[in-house]
């Protein structure tokens, strides 16, 4: 099997999954069944399952999107363009551009975080944790002098702008969620001008 191949079949096992979590967690609730019936359900074997979840709060909100790393080094280099506001919407767009997730699926997860403080919880860890990652990104990039605050500040204002863009994507389907993404981020931008 190509590597390709083999991550596209990744790909596919991780979407079974978190459907198969989300709608047991959606007819039953966080606590109404097992990781053995999400395993079940998705096909998998229960040490496949844990490959890819450690728990049911990671199987219901899936993997979080990953940049590509090509895409990091150049970012951490100062590119695509050299300007770090157009660098960062082209990182974060291309992260948005990868998960395949309908406005239904989106409008999904959104309920289920409001349904569960523990799945909103989980969420805001995951944030956390990417913006812990794109400060440090920015801090590589922009070098030692660059304020750590700034840095803080800037990753937690970039991802903060994702729950404005799912938002509209569930009300506007017809748009990308990177393209409502790009909207809200610039509509930001406008404001500190």
């Amino acid at each position: 099997m190509t590597k390709s191949a083999s991550s596209l079949n990744r790909k596919r096992t991780a979407a079974r999954i978190t459907q198969c979590a989300q709608s047991l967690a959606e007819e039953r609730g966080i606590d109404g069944f097992t990781m053995d019936d999400v395993a079940e359900c998705a096909g998998v074997s229960r040490r496949t399952l844990f490959n890819y979840a450690a728990g049911k709060l990671d199987a219901v909100l899936g993997a979080p999107p990953t940049p590509d790393p090509s895409r990091l080094v150049e970012f951490r280099a100062g590119g695509p363009t050299g300007r770090l506001s157009d660098d960062i919407k082209a990182v974060v767009a291309a992260v948005l551009d990868s998960k395949d997730a309908s406005a239904e699926e989106a409008e999904r997860v959104r309920r289920l975080i409001a349904s569960d403080p523990r799945l909103h919880r989980a969420m805001q860890d995951k944030f956390a944790n990417f913006a812990t990652f794109l400060a440090d990104a920015l801090m590589e990039r922009e070098g030692p002098d660059f304020d750590p605050l700034r840095a803080r500040v800037a990753a937690t204002v970039t991802l903060s702008l994702f729950d404005v863009a799912l938002e509209a994507y569930v009300a506007d389907p017809s748009t990308t969620l990177a393209d409502h993404y790009l909207a809200a981020f610039d509509g930001a931008a406008a404001l500190f001008h």
